[in-house]
């Protein structure tokens, strides 16, 4: 919205000032957003990307009276701005009866082996009511902020539920894009992110909730990995490293792949596979 003040005697003028806001970043714009929020769910769209289907919502809509969800995931899809080029985010056909089990830890096993829950606010439908309970703001100051939100939110969680048309287009490579030139801060917040979350999940008593939990984290691990590439930090590299236990969580099929690399190659080789992987998939 742009409000502008051309000297009409009003008082728009303390009326812009009332609803101006700094920029904090990202997170302290979700968390304003939250704030002020009243509907039964919430769903994010960062600054960069767009939807393509107005008729997204209202199905969404649907599925949430039928299952009564706490949380709802869909797919998205890259947008290359340079050529107008789209590729789908999550390929792999996806059951929504298995999400939809009333078993929780079922369904959390289904998400998780199937590369479907990933760290993304905006690739979620939440109650609102899970977010108040909790008291769920957005750390500020991170890169990767909507990593362990969503790792509390599948936690949270009792009842999952699944979208399947990708309608959210997540823009690549956009010059003045948050994360663009950032690699070393991205790279360290999303170990500080993987750390606690880790830590969090060798705290809990419910040992197969542990479980789920920490195999989230070894899938986000394996992206650190992947972008790991150009960092001379020996210090952070030596963190990554020593964090590399968390692929024994392989519930996921490709955390289970990378595990499998590294048992064959060593860790080292197998960060710079993931490395160039990343590079070319670009």
């Amino acid at each position: 919205m742009i409000l502008v003040d051309d000297g009409s005697p009003d008082n728009c003028g303390s009326m812009c000032e009332e609803y101006a806001k700094e920029n904090g970043g990202l997170s302290s714009a979700r968390n304003a957003g939250l704030d002020v929020a009243t509907g039964k769910y919430v769903i994010c769209i960062d600054s960069d990307d767009f939807w393509d289907d107005n008729s997204a919502l209202e199905n969404i809509h649907k599925n949430l009276i039928e299952t009564n969800a706490d949380l709802l995931v869909f797919p998205a899809k890259r947008y290359y701005e340079s050529d107008g080029r789209y590729t789908n985010i999550l390929t792999e056909d996806v059951d929504r009866n298995k999400i939809i089990d009333t078993d929780t830890e079922k369904s959390i096993r289904y998400l998780l082996e199937n590369n479907i829950y990933r760290a993304a606010a905006w690739n979620k439908v939440i109650r609102k009511y899970l977010i108040e309970e909790h008291n769920m703001r957005f750390k500020e100051g991170y890169l990767s902020e909507d990593m362990d939100w969503c790792g509390d939110l599948l936690m949270y969680s009792k009842r999952f539920d699944f979208y399947e048309k990708p309608f959210y287009c997540y823009r690549q490579q956009r010059q003045g894009s948050i994360t663009v030139g950032k690699n070393e801060k991205l790279v360290s917040d999303k170990l500080y992110m993987c750390k606690k979350g880790y830590q969090q999940a060798l705290e809990m008593t419910n040992k197969s909730k542990a479980d789920l939990l920490a195999s989230y984290y070894a899938y986000e691990y394996a992206v650190l990995l992947g972008v790991s590439s150009g960092i001379n930090n020996k210090l952070l590299l030596k963190e990554i490293k020593e964090l590399n236990v968390l692929l024994n969580y392989d519930i996921s099929n490709k955390v289970k792949k990378v595990n499998k690399l590294k048992k064959v190659l060593g860790y080292r080789l197998t960060r710079k596979a993931l490395c160039f992987f990343v590079r070319i998939k670009k």
